[in-house]
Parts: structure tokens; sequence; C-alpha cells
């Protein structure tokens, strides 16, 4: 299904024959085809002279002319049909670096290359297809080939956020029912939000949740203690809390911590568990 011989590179470089060589520059550095970084359009535009809305209009024409020259072109047909396909075998939907990955080891790429997927993300914008939404405070980059599938991602993500529990299980059993979606098909559904993560111990759901993303060192313990099936020590606690932070904090500092916190019992010499 994947066996296509397709050299990105070769039509990245056919797309950017471009006679204006300050438009072939701005396209350049606005999609990151040389370095990971995009330029954004006030940079551009401080540096020749333009405003913000030229620049953009620059883009805009020059990314339209491509399209028109390239869009027979054999080796875009190819890239349309290798992402395409590609999307078709992954619930039609996908998260941007994680389709560059995949596509990029389809390509003969051992490893990631944010350029790599800069220049898929600019053949799909200038060609149409796939899909490609551009990333936002909230969501990373997503590419898809079905607007149901975008809807039912984004529809995933806000009822996630609207649980006032903290229960990754219960909404999966949830979602699977409702939706008679695989497991699979959701995680890579909620791959996309920024928001959705997975904690110290392997549990999945939103970035503000305790087992996901424990702030404090109080937050850290409780994680510790949760996932233990007996009492702890206060030093075996702290290396544990330690091991979850680039800060490294004292056994004593833990310890003053724990006796603290009401949900932490003493039930030996120097030794906690939870009071659940």
């Amino acid at each position: 299904m994947f066996a296509i011989e397709i050299d990105i590179d070769e039509l990245v470089k056919k797309s950017l024959q471009i006679n204006d060589k300050r438009a072939r520059d701005i396209v350049v550095r606005r999609y990151g085809l040389k370095n990971p970084s995009r330029i954004t359009l006030a940079s551009l535009g401080d540096e020749y002279g333009l405003t913000r809305e030229r620049v953009r209009q620059i883009e805009s024409a020059s990314l339209k002319g491509i399209g028109g020259r390239i869009r027979e072109d054999e080796e875009a047909k190819k890239f349309i049909k290798l992402t395409e396909d590609y999307l078709k075998n992954v619930a039609k939907l996908r998260r941007s670096d994680v389709l560059a990955r995949d596509v990029g080891i389809i390509c003969g790429f051992k490893d990631y290359d944010p350029v790599f997927e800069n220049k898929l993300n600019f053949l799909a914008k200038v060609l149409g297809r796939p899909y490609v939404i551009d990333a936002t405070p909230s969501t990373h980059t997503i590419w898809h080939i079905d607007e149901n599938a975008y809807r039912v991602a984004t529809s995933l993500i806000k009822k996630l956020f609207s649980r006032k529990d903290e229960d990754f299980d219960a909404y999966l059993v949830e979602i699977v029912g409702e939706h008679n979606l695989s497991e699979n098909v959701i995680l890579n559904y909620l791959s996309v939000s920024k928001n959705f993560d997975v904690g110290p111990y392997g549990h999945l759901g939103l970035n503000h949740w305790l087992k996901v993303n424990p702030k404090t060192v109080r937050d850290k313990a409780y994680l510790v203690l949760s996932e233990s099936d007996s009492p702890m020590h206060f030093r075996e606690i702290a290396d544990l809390v330690n091991s979850m932070s680039d800060k490294s904090r004292a056994h004593a500092t833990v310890h003053n911590e724990l006796i603290r916190d009401p949900r932490f019992v003493l039930t030996g010499r120097g030794t906690y568990s939870l009071d659940e």
C-alpha cells in the first residue's frame, strides 16, 4: 500500500522555482524549508520594509502560483496518494509531527526531522490535499481527509475537558460506547490536543490532572504513594518525587511537606501511607 517511491526534496525544489527571489525567500522562511523555525510575517516585513499584510499577499500569491504549476506533476500526485493512503489507515486524521515521523520512515529516514515535517506541511498547503489545520495555542498542527473525523476529534477533546472527575478509564469506556470507536482511534484523536499528556506512571489525561502533571511536592508525593501497595519511607518518597523534577529537594524538605498535609498518615518510623 505504501510502496511509493517519492523524492520529497525534489518536489519541494520544483515548487520553489520562483523567478522573484524575494517571493522565494519569503516562502522558504515562512514555511521553515531550510531551518526548523518558521519566520513571522512581521519579521519578514521589517527585513524587507514591507507591511505585514503585503508579505501575506506575496506569500498567498506565491502558493497559488506554485499549486497551479505542480498540481499535475507526477511526484505531486504520488505525494497526495501516499499521504491520503496513510491517513485512511489511521482513522483519517493525524497529528503533524507523528505523520511526519511515519511518512519519513516510509521515505527511508530513520529519525524525525522538523524540517521534513515543514516540507510535508508546505506541500499539502500548496496542493490543497490532504487538509492541514495550523497549530493553535491548544492544538498541534492537524492533517485530515475527512471533516467528520476532525469534528469528532474536537468533540472528544471538549468532552474530556468537561469531566469533573479525573478518571480517564471511565471516559474511555463512555466514549467507546457512544461513538463505537476503538481505544487506539480515540487516543489518536486526543493526541492532537496540547493539553493531552502521559503522566510519570503512564496515566493518560489532561495536563492539569494530578496523575498526569503533578506540580507541587505534595502532589508528587501523593502520586508516588497512590502507586504503592504499601507504606513507604519518606526518603524513598523523596527520591521518587525528585525523579519527576529537574529541581532536587532535600529529604527533610519532602518530609516536612508530608507532615503538613493531612492526606499523608504516619504509619511507622518515618514511613507514610495515604489517608484513604
